[in-house]
């Protein structure tokens, strides 16, 4: 199926110009969608009204992955909910992702009536303004004529673009969380085709492309990695390989060779390996070295990205178990390392040529570099408070670091080279990026917007001149 989506170009002299389009009412086929408009302000200025310290790390890892702290969530009738209404906000969250359900994003510990009593007591009655330009992290946005954001929707408008990869034409590769199938959209024309996944309830949230052009998708509900050839067509143009645990990334090791990582195993910790070379595939699993804390508590570590180094150590990160893990296939062995602060959040990472890792820390509000090698952590704290970074990815051309937050409604990019950070605010309110991608070719930087709930589903292109 082609449709040619709209595109509105945005540059960063038009942050406070530009309204929530496309907007729709809730529909029985997906979550709702929530009109978000410039003017309200970010999730990182009401993240700023909460204390600092330990309760504070906790609430952002257990409450704000799937959606912002937004105007929307915490002044849903233009003034604060009291206790009683965040308690039954909390325990709504707490029947869907609890650690004893069956989607255990949140830590055992979570409950509901202290969490309200905390939200109650330090957000302030009603949601501070928007931003009026006096931030210092300001100073750090380049010049309008210099970059420019490109939107374009994703119909339903209620779906969840997860993850993005750009394949070796330039086209983006988008997961349909929500629908069950793919999209790919080709930037020179604005047509944006459907590809449905052929498995029931696909799930289809991690994705990226290999050197060959094949898909490699995680689909989580059905506990499967699908690679998908777009050369072939029907029956032939996906193979499909059982995981036995729900996989929450993807990465790429050697040639027809996918790794996942089991999201929510703890007793093991798992990851895997998906092989197309043995005949009709395999897949092996390998127990990494168990958290000693969580691994025998509901919702455990929760396991999250999956990267393969370029000496072929796979790792992997612990959203709450605040560790990078990692297993060497030559020679069978893993390891852990933890992370140099409490609650850090790690989230989903990437390495660099070096071997280093880049490593966004969610609930530090920082970028943390990790060298094997010397194993030696630099920490780069963000230029905007409250920020959440969610997803890091190098440009392998430059080096640069590009890193994606969950409640800034922007995109930061720090520079090696020059010990540098850029700015670049995003034209949604509301704009969770959950992935993104650089593209090889053009050094565009292509963006998941995927909060759920949240606006209107869209991904965005970052070009910068």
């Amino acid at each position: 199926m082609r449709n040619t989506v709209g595109r509105a170009v945005r540059g960063a002299g038009l942050a406070a110009a530009v309204a929530a389009a496309g907007v729709a009412a809730r529909t029985q086929e997906g979550p709702p969608v929530w009109p978000m408009t410039p003017d309200q302000p970010t999730s990182a200025r009401l993240l700023a009204a909460l204390p600092e310290g330990d309760e504070k790390r906790k609430f952002l890892l257990d409450c704000t992955g799937c959606h912002q702290l937004s105007v929307r969530t915490a002044y849903p009738a233009g003034a604060a909910r009291d206790s009683a209404d965040w308690d039954a906000a909390v325990q709504r969250m707490l029947r869907y992702g609890g650690a004893r359900g069956g989607f255990p994003v949140i830590h055992d510990g979570r409950e509901a009536a202290s969490t309200a009593r905390w939200l109650a007591r330090h957000l302030p009655a009603r949601p501070p303004v928007a931003g009026d330009g006096s931030e210092a992290w300001r100073a750090l946005v380049p010049a309008a004529s210099a970059w420019r954001v490109t939107e374009y929707p994703l119909q339903p408008a209620w779906e969840l673009p997860h993850d993005v990869a750009v394949d070796g034409a330039g086209r983006v590769v988008i997961t349909g969380m929500m629908t069950g199938r793919m999209y790919v959209l080709d930037p020179r024309t604005g047509t944006m085709d459907t590809v449905p996944v052929p498995v029931p309830r696909a799930n289809p949230r991690a994705v990226e492309v290999d050197a060959a052009g094949r898909w490699w998708v995680a689909l989580g509900g059905p506990r499967q990695v699908a690679v998908h050839d777009p050369r072939a067509s029907g029956a032939a143009a996906w193979r499909t390989f059982a995981t036995g645990m729900y996989p929450h990334s993807v990465a790429l090791g050697r040639d027809g060779e996918g790794w996942f990582n089991g999201h929510f195993t703890r007793s093991p910790e798992l990851i895997g390996r998906v092989s197309l070379a043995a005949g009709a595939g395999r897949v092996d699993t390998v127990a990494v070295t168990p958290h000693p804390t969580l691994a025998e508590v509901p919702g455990g570590p929760i396991p999250y990205e999956i990267r393969v180094a370029p000496d072929g150590v796979v790792w992997t990160s612990e959203l709450s178990g605040n560790r990078l893990v990692a297993h060497d296939p030559r020679d069978g062995r893993t390891w852990a390392v933890p992370i140099p602060e409490a609650h850090g959040g790690p989230r989903r990472f990437d390495v660099d040529a070096r071997g280093a890792l880049w490593v966004p820390l969610y609930a530090g509000n920082a970028l943390l570099r990790y060298e094997p090698a010397s194993n030696r952590f630099t920490r780069l704290p963000l230029p905007i408070p409250d920020a959440v970074p969610y997803v890091a990815r190098v440009d392998r051309a430059s080096g640069d670091v590009w890193v994606g937050t969950s409640a800034a409604d922007a995109v930061l990019r720090w520079t090696p080279a020059a010990s540098r950070w850029r700015v670049y605010p995003l034209p949604s309110r509301g704009a969770l990026v959950r992935h993104l991608a650089v593209d090889a070719r053009t050094r565009d930087v292509w963006l998941a917007y995927g909060a759920s709930p949240g606006p209107a589903a869209r991904v965005a292109r970052l070009t910068v001149r």
